[in-house]
Formats: structure tokens, C-alpha cells, sequence
């Protein structure tokens, strides 16, 4: 399995606006990156302080469950019967070691509204300007900057609101990126966690995600700037197209009976 590949998917979810509600939402992702097949479908669950992605790229099946309470991702390899167990403590020095800086991410409502999935949204721009070393020493002449752009599209009164905006503030009051921890092994794929888990924290704290576009770039003026800007090039659009909310089963966030089991360190 790519693990890097549910780093994207998993950024944008949905819920509702009813206390309590179990939420299941459908989204659509499509674009590309150069690190990342983009294209698919992925369901997202969300239950209390656990969320799981389902997730079909490219005819393989794929699930990663964000797991707050045990402070864990397990990433579940269906074909092989495996789930690859990943503490959040265990990519902290993966994180500190792109040397990232002060993060400049900001939110600006527009006037533009839209509709999608049947619920209404207001359009706003988005931009984080994120320092980062590649080589984990800033100052070195090597420092880039990870600058994300682009729309997103958020709704207050979608079903199930408070529920998903319970789950992303815990996530991010306990540190937790959005997305394969694995991704973090490289430093372009650290730094986009990082920045992704920024901006995401914003757009929670302000509505619900129906529809988001976002380019990724990376700047600098050094030699490692040219290939840097090729692996963090991404251009990615996702869109929710069916929200359920109502009872989801406990076990869907369980290592399913049966499967080996394995911690990433």
C-alpha cells in the first residue's frame, strides 16, 4: 500500500449540526500531486473523538482510523489483513525535524455562497505561509517556505456541526495531523502535515467543509528550492457529495478480528 496516499483524503470531512450524531460522509477527491494519487472516493466516519477513512484509489482499498482517545492512527491494509498501529508520540521527532517556524494561515469569508450536497456554504479564501528546513537546521541557507492557497467552501448549518467540530478541536488541541502519519518521513510530506492540520483547525472553528480547492507550492532561494517545489507541487480539489448522520458501530473503529498486527516506530 502507498501510505502517503490518505494524507490528501483525509483533510475534508463532514458532519452535522444535531449534539451527538454519529456522521458518515461521502466526499470525492480529484487533482494531482506529485507525491499522491488523488483520485477517488472515500467515506469518512466520524464517532465521538474517533474518525475512519475508507478510501479507493486506483481499484486498492484502503482505511485509516484517527483514534484520539488511545492517541493513536491504525492504518488497515485489507487485502493483506494487516493494521499497521502508529502512536502520535512516535512522529513528533519526524515533525521536529523540518525545523518549522512561526505559521502564517489565514481564513477570509467572501461574499460568495454556493450549494453542495443540498446544503448551503459560504466560499473563503484560504493561505498558509509555513518556514520550514528541510535539513532540520533553520538558518542554514536551506529554509523554504510551504505556501498553501486556494477556496474552501464552509457551511454552518449542515447536519451535524458540533459533532465535527468536537473531533477536529480535539485532534488538534492533542496534536494530531490529518492524514497517514507515514506521509511525515519525508520532509516536503512533514511539512504539508503540519500546514494541512493548521488550516484545518481554522476551517473547523468556523464551519463544516462541503467543497475545498488547494494548490501547494514551496519557495526559496537555495538549491534545494527547485526540487522541493516539484515534490510539494499539489493541486487538489474535494468535494462532499452525500452526509448520513445516525448510529455508526462501535467495531467500525476496531482492528477487525483476524488481522496481524504491527507498530510503525
Amino acid at each position: 500500500m502507498n501510505h502517503g496516499k490518505l494524507l490528501l483524503a483525509t483533510l475534508i470531512g463532514l458532519a452535522s449540526t444535531a449534539a451527538h450524531a454519529d456522521l458518515t460522509v461521502t466526499t470525492t477527491t480529484a487533482g494531482k500531486a506529485s507525491f499522491i494519487n488523488v483520485g477517488g472516493e472515500q467515506l469518512n466516519y466520524i464517532k465521538g473523538k474517533r474518525q475512519r477513512t475508507d478510501s479507493t484509489f486506483s481499484g486498492k482499498a484502503m482505511g485509516l482510523i484517527t483514534d484520539i482517545d488511545n492517541m493513536r492512527f491504525v492504518d488497515l491494509d485489507d487485502k493483506k489483513k494487516v493494521a499497521t498501529i502508529t502512536p502520535l508520540a512516535s512522529i513528533a521527532d519526524e515533525l521536529q525535524k523540518v525545523g518549522i517556524g512561526a505559521m502564517d494561515a489565514t481564513l477570509t469569508r467572501t461574499s460568495q455562497t454556493k450549494t453542495i450536497a443540498g446544503y448551503s456554504c459560504t466560499v473563503h479564501d484560504i493561505k498558509v505561509n509555513m518556514p520550514f528546513s528541510p535539513t532540520g537546521n533553520p538558518g542554514d541557507g536551506m529554509d523554504l517556505i510551504m505556501v498553501l492557497t486556494g477556496t474552501v467552501c464552509l457551511s454552518t448549518t449542515a447536519p451535524g456541526l458540533a459533532d465535527y467540530q468536537g473531533f477536529y478541536k480535539a485532534a488538534a488541541d492533542s496534536g494530531f495531523i490529518f492524514g497517514n502519519p507515514v506521509a511525515t518521513k519525508s520532509p516536503a510530506g512533514a511539512a504539508q502535515a503540519k500546514a494541512y492540520a493548521e488550516l484545518t483547525k481554522k476551517m473547523a472553528a468556523a464551519g463544516m467543509a462541503l467543497e475545498s480547492h488547494v494548490t501547494i507550492s514551496a519557495t526559496g532561494n537555495n538549491p534545494m528550492a527547485g526540487m522541493f517545489s516539484k515534490l510539494a507541487a499539489s493541486d487538489i480539489t474535494t468535494t462532499v457529495t452525500k452526509i448520513e448522520t445516525g448510529a455508526v458501530a462501535a467495531d467500525k473503529f476496531e482492528i477487525p478480528a483476524g488481522y496481524k498486527q504491527k507498530t510503525q516506530k
